[in-house]
């Protein structure tokens, strides 16, 4: 059984605030990084930069340098991959209100899953990074903060072990960042958070 430590980043550049030395030292034994969407660009690259581990992400609602290149970061948006012996998925973008892009419909989302049904079927899977999370765990009601139906089907059937997201900031220490439901774990990884995955 192999143990993994995964460095989670999303809507905040809170590790700016280390120096590259302590981050070091703190991150060295992550074994790579996953944005949740709504970082800068130049902050992704400074991550894998300062601590050498690759990174893996979704795009946010808001995509901010992107004329900054990262494609030495892998974007799994609508994707289904396997990554150091992991299973995982990415889901791209929030519930559409402005229709700018990476904004869906429950429907439009529901396909961007369904595209995938191939590679979800065979063999558990073991992550979900997505930018929005399931509509009634850690989601708003306002009409840009609200989590995806869909979402909650796609646990029920496909059973992840964790799912990631980001999207909604976190203004307390006491608001609620881990939800287990129908087995799997939910984690809001706003700023940044080491999850650990036994496999």
């Amino acid at each position: 059984m192999r143990k993994y430590r995964i460095l989670c980043v999303s809507d905040e550049s809170v590790l700016y605030n280390y120096s590259p030395e302590v981050l070091k030292k703190k991150f060295k034994d992550v074994d790579f990084i996953m944005s949740a969407g709504d970082l800068n660009n130049h902050y992704l690259d400074y991550l894998v930069s300062i601590l050498d581990k690759d990174l893996i992400y979704v795009n946010g609602n808001h995509v901010y340098g992107k004329e900054y290149d990262i494609s030495f970061c892998k974007d799994i948006g609508g994707k289904v991959i396997r990554y150091k012996g992991l299973k995982i998925m990415g889901l791209d973008g929030s519930r559409v209100y402005s229709f700018k892009e990476h904004q869906y419909t429950e429907r439009q989302m529901f396909f961007k899953i369904l595209k995938n049904w191939k590679r979800l079927i065979f063999g558990e899977l073991d992550i979900v990074l997505s930018h929005a999370p399931p509509r009634y765990i850690h989601d708003c009601e306002d009409r840009p903060h609200k989590g995806f139906k869909v979402f909650r089907r796609a646990i029920r059937v496909l059973k992840p072990k964790i799912w990631v997201h980001g999207h909604i900031h976190l203004s307390s220490p006491y608001q609620v960042q881990e939800t287990v439901f129908e087995g799997t774990k939910i984690i809001n990884a706003y700023g940044y958070k080491i999850i650990e995955l036994e496999k």
